[in-house]
């Protein structure tokens, strides 16, 4: 890890009498800012929950998947843990995150620190498709929004869970033939999930949800702290994101690409 992202996480602490989520994001901006934390020009607008629909997508999915405090989560692709921390805290269960970038994990053991939830959740820095757990460790396997368009993660998902565990994860999903052959429609995905050995019970296209809670909301953001982003971040950074969230708000309302999300069970 950096030395300057190390002293810097390494002394911060949030003002207790102030809003310890903006005072979060605050951070990440500067972090994002002075390029010491690997993430897309959008994480800026995401802030903890490096995702769209923020804290309500996690907790719908959460209930969905029926996540308890008898569970074991493993949260692939973490990023710096703001989903890990909000399942512990919410639902008290045992949450381990996995993210290949240090940097990443650092912050999110700072941060899970000085939230007071060490006794829950951990992390660890590796590959999601090679996680360094025994077989049968977990009862969820969960991912948000970084979910592989070749739906590789599946195979790992199975082996970490306990038969009858569960999997829930949203990702970028192929809505018309004519759109980005990478992606897989959202029938793909069910029949893809089935093969790998589980059971699904539910596959929705939150499309339309994610567009009216995820990336019409960031534009807003993106908006109204105009000034702001302008002198954090460059007059080049605000016309690349505006132009980045443009194109993929087309690509949602035009029927092109979009989001799918899937919980099933291990059978």
């Amino acid at each position: 890890m950096r030395s300057d992202l190390q002293t810097t996480i390494a002394n911060w602490r949030p003002d207790s009498d102030g809003d310890v989520g903006q005072q979060i994001d605050a951070l990440l901006e500067q972090l994002l800012a002075a390029g010491l934390l690997r993430a897309s020009a959008c994480a800026v607008l995401l802030g903890e929950q490096y995702h769209l629909g923020g804290v309500e997508d996690t907790r719908r999915m959460a209930e969905l998947v029926g996540v308890n405090g008898a569970d074991r989560v493993v949260d692939l692709a973490c990023y710096i843990g703001g989903p890990a921390r909000h399942l512990a805290r919410e639902y008290g269960c045992q949450v381990v995150g996995v993210d290949i970038f240090e940097d990443c994990i650092a912050i999110a053991e700072k941060l899970t620190e000085l939230c007071g939830l060490t006794d829950r959740v951990r992390f660890i820095c590796a590959t999601a498709d090679a996680v360094p757990e025994p077989d049968g460790s977990f009862t969820v396997a969960w991912s948000q929004g970084s979910f592989p368009s070749d739906l590789s993660w599946l195979t790992e998902m199975h082996r970490l869970l306990v038969p009858g565990g569960r999997i829930a994860f949203t990702g970028v999903i192929r809505r018309s033939e004519s759109s980005d052959p990478s992606h897989c429609s959202l029938h793909e995905v069910q029949r893809r999930v089935t093969e790998a050995g589980f059971r699904v019970i539910s596959a929705e296209d939150i499309s339309d949800w994610e567009l009216e809670h995820g990336w019409l909301p960031i534009r807003r953001k993106l908006e109204e702290n105009e000034a702001h982003y302008r002198n954090l971040l460059g007059d080049e950074w605000v016309k690349k994101v505006y132009q980045s969230i443009d194109e993929d708000v087309a690509a949602w309302r035009e029927g092109r690409l979009g989001s799918g999300r899937v919980v099933a069970v291990k059978e």
